[in-house]
C-alpha cells in the first residue's frame, strides 16, 4: 500500500496509530508487568510477606500510585510465580554445584513456635574465583522419631538430590547423639559446632558458680518488672531522660542462649543509677542490687566479656570462621587466665576456674582434629601459631605434607596415565650388557620396589620441600582474607588441600548473632504457616539461620 502526500501528515499519522502505536504500547506495557512482577516475587521474598499482602487494600493503593497501569496479581497467581521462581534459582544453584569438588555441610533439627519439628541443612563451598559461597539445601518437616537413622536417611535423599554424592568432605551439627551418630551413618567427618560448645561451656560455669544464680535470679525480677509494667517502664524512660541518658530498656535472659545473660548484666550494671532511681519511687518487690552485688556482677562481666567477643566473632557472615577455632580457643585460655590473676572478687574467680576447667574438658583434644588443624595451618594468618601445643602443630604439619605428597603422587600418576612413555622406570640390564646374569632376570622385583621407593621419596620430598616453604612465610595480618592469600598462590601444591579444606573451614560454626534471630527467625515462623520453608531462601543467596525466634532447641547437650 503507498500513502499519497496532500501537503499534509494526517494520512501518517492515522497510519501509524493504526498499525504500529498500539503494538509497541503492548510491547511495553507487557515488559513493564514482567518486571514489576518480578520485583513482587522478590520483596514478598525477601520481606517475608505473606500472599495476601495483594488483598490489602493499604498495598493496591500504593501500588495503583506508584504505577496505576499495573495490575496485581492474585494470591494464587502470586504463589505460583513464586514456585516457578523457586524452580528457576534452584536449577541454577544445582547446575553450580555440578563445578564444584568438594563441600561441606551444616545441619541442625529446629522446632516451630508451631511445635512442628524441621530439619535444615545448608551446604557452604568455595568458588572459581576463591569466594566463599552458601546454599540452602532444604528445610524439611521431620514428624518422623528423631533418630540418627531417620536424620540420615534424609540428609542422603538431598545429597542425592543436589548431585553431592562423594563431594562432602565434612558435615558440622551440634553435640546431639544423633546428630554424632548420623554422620557416622553417612560415613562422613564430624565436626561438633564450636558455637554450640562454646555456648554450653559458658552456662554451664555460670550455673554452677556458687551465688551467681541468686544473683541472676535477683536481676531477672528486675528486668522483668521493667519490660513487663507500663508504669515501671515510663518511669524508667523519664528517669533516664531526667538524667541526659540515652533511653535503653532493659535485656532480659534467654535460657538458650548465655549471651543473652551477659547482655543483661552488662545493661543492667549500665543502667544500675536510673533503675535504683526509678525504683525508689515505685512501689514493686523487685529490688535493685545492692553495691556490693553489682561489684560481683562488674567482676563477672569481665570474666565474661572475651567469651562475649569470641561469640560476636563466631557469628560473622561470609568469613572463614573454622581455621579461628583453634587460635581463638587458645586466646580463650590466655584472656581468662589473666582475668583470674588479676581479680579479687571471690564469686569471679570461681566462675574463671569453672569456665577454666570446663574448657578443658570441652576442647582439651581440639588440637588433634584433623580437620580443625589442617585448616588452621592453610589459614596464612595463623599457620603453626595458632596452636597452644607445639606438638601438635609439628603433628599437623605431618599431616599436610601427606595430604600434598599424595596429591603429588595422584597428579603424576594421571600425567603417566597419559604419557607412558614420560615415567617409564629405566629398563635392566640385558645379558649382553651384563655377561654375569642368566636368562631368568633375579632381580626384577628388587629394581621394581628401588623405582617406587625413589618415586615415594621424591614425592614426600617435594610436598615437604612446598609446605616448609609455605609454613616459614610470614603470616598475613589478621583482617586479610585467606582466599585472598591463596588465590594469589594458586600455584603451590599446597593449594590442591587449600581447595578441599577451605569447604570445610567456612562456617565450620552456624551461631546467627541476636539480630538475626529475631528478624530472620520471625520470618521464618511466617514462612512455616504457609509451607514454604526451603523454598525462598535459596532466591536471597543469604546464608539459612536455623533457630527461629521462641522456639524450642532440640538435641543440644
Amino acid at each position: 500500500m503507498q500513502l499519497a502526500y496532500n501537503n499534509n501528515t494526517s494520512s501518517m499519522l492515522r497510519h501509524y496509530r493504526a498499525k504500529h502505536e498500539n503494538k509497541q504500547e503492548n510491547t511495553v506495557h507487557v515488559d513493564r508487568k514482567q518486571e514489576l512482577d518480578e520485583a513482587l516475587v522478590n520483596m514478598v521474598v525477601k520481606d517475608s510477606q505473606p500472599f495476601t499482602i495483594v488483598d490489602d487494600p493499604g498495598f493496591k493503593e500504593f501500588v495503583g500510585k506508584l504505577d496505576p497501569t499495573y495490575t496485581l496479581p492474585s494470591r494464587q497467581a502470586l504463589k505460583n510465580m513464586v514456585g516457578e521462581k523457586y524452580e528457576e534459582e534452584k536449577a541454577k544453584a544445582k547446575a553450580q554445584l555440578q563445578h564444584v569438588e568438594a563441600v561441606s555441610l551444616t545441619s541442625d533439627m529446629w522446632t516451630s513456635t508451631n511445635m512442628d519439628a524441621y530439619l535444615a541443612v545448608t551446604c557452604h563451598f568455595v568458588q572459581d574465583n576463591m569466594k566463599l559461597a552458601t546454599l540452602l539445601l532444604g528445610v524439611l518437616p521431620f514428624p518422623q522419631d528423631h533418630t540418627a537413622e531417620n536424620i540420615a536417611a534424609a540428609q542422603k535423599s538431598l545429597m542425592v538430590e543436589w548431585g553431592l554424592e562423594g563431594k562432602v568432605q565434612c558435615m558440622v551439627t551440634d553435640a546431639a547423639a544423633n546428630m554424632v551418630s548420623t554422620a557416622k551413618k553417612l560415613a562422613m567427618r564430624h565436626v561438633v559446632c564450636i558455637a554450640h560448645a562454646l555456648n554450653l561451656v559458658v552456662k554451664k560455669s555460670l550455673d554452677q558458680t556458687p551465688g551467681l544464680d541468686d544473683l541472676r535470679t535477683k536481676a531477672r525480677k528486675v528486668v522483668t518488672y521493667f519490660r513487663s509494667s507500663t508504669t515501671g517502664k515510663e518511669k524508667l524512660k523519664h528517669v533516664q531522660q531526667q538524667m541526659n541518658c540515652a533511653v535503653m530498656k532493659l535485656i532480659q535472659e534467654v535460657d538458650t542462649r548465655w549471651n543473652s545473660t551477659f547482655l543483661m548484666l552488662q545493661r543492667l550494671y549500665n543502667e544500675r543509677q536510673t533503675v535504683g532511681a526509678a525504683l525508689a519511687s515505685l512501689k514493686t518487690d523487685a529490688h535493685p542490687l545492692s553495691s556490693e552485688e553489682y561489684e560481683t556482677v562488674a567482676a563477672c562481666l569481665k570474666v565474661l566479656s572475651p567469651f562475649f567477643a569470641a561469640t560476636v566473632e563466631l557469628s560473622q557472615e561470609k568469613r572463614v570462621s573454622g581455621s579461628m577455632v583453634i587460635p581463638l580457643v587458645k586466646m580463650l585460655f590466655q584472656a581468662n587466665r589473666e582475668v583470674i590473676q588479676n581479680t579479687t572478687n571471690i564469686t569471679a574467680t570461681l566462675l574463671g576456674q569453672n569456665i577454666t576447667a570446663t574448657l578443658i574438658k570441652k576442647f582439651d583434644n581440639l588440637e588433634s582434629s584433623t580437620v580443625l588443624s589442617l585448616a588452621t595451618l592453610l589459614d596464612p594468618r595463623f599457620r603453626a601459631i595458632g596452636f597452644n601445643s607445639s606438638e601438635k602443630a609439628q603433628n599437623a604439619v605431618r599431616k599436610l605434607t601427606a595430604e600434598c605428597a599424595a596429591l603429588v603422587r595422584n597428579t603424576r600418576v594421571e600425567t603417566s596415565s597419559d604419557d607412558p612413555s614420560s615415567s617409564a622406570p629405566p629398563q635392566p640390564a640385558t645379558n649382553a650388557q651384563n655377561p654375569s646374569s642368566t636368562a631368568f632376570n633375579l632381580w626384577t622385583r628388587l629394581d621394581e620396589d628401588a623405582t617406587l621407593a625413589r618415586a615415594h621419596r621424591s614425592h614426600t620430598s617435594d610436598a615437604t620441600i612446598e609446605v616448609q616453604r609455605y609454613m616459614t612465610d610470614p603470616p598475613v595480618h589478621r583482617s586479610e582474607d585467606p582466599l585472598t592469600y591463596w588465590n594469589e598462590h594458586k600455584h603451590v601444591i599446597v593449594h590442591k588441600t587449600v581447595d578441599n579444606m577451605m569447604t570445610i573451614i567456612h562456617q565450620v560454626i552456624h551461631f546467627p548473632k541476636h539480630e538475626e534471630l529475631e528478624v530472620v527467625g520471625s520470618g521464618f515462623a511466617r514462612l512455616i504457616m504457609r509451607d514454604l520453608v526451603g523454598l525462598l531462601e535459596p532466591l536471597r543467596g543469604a546464608t539459612s539461620v536455623f533457630f527461629p525466634r521462641k522456639t524450642h532447641r532440640r538435641g543440644v547437650t
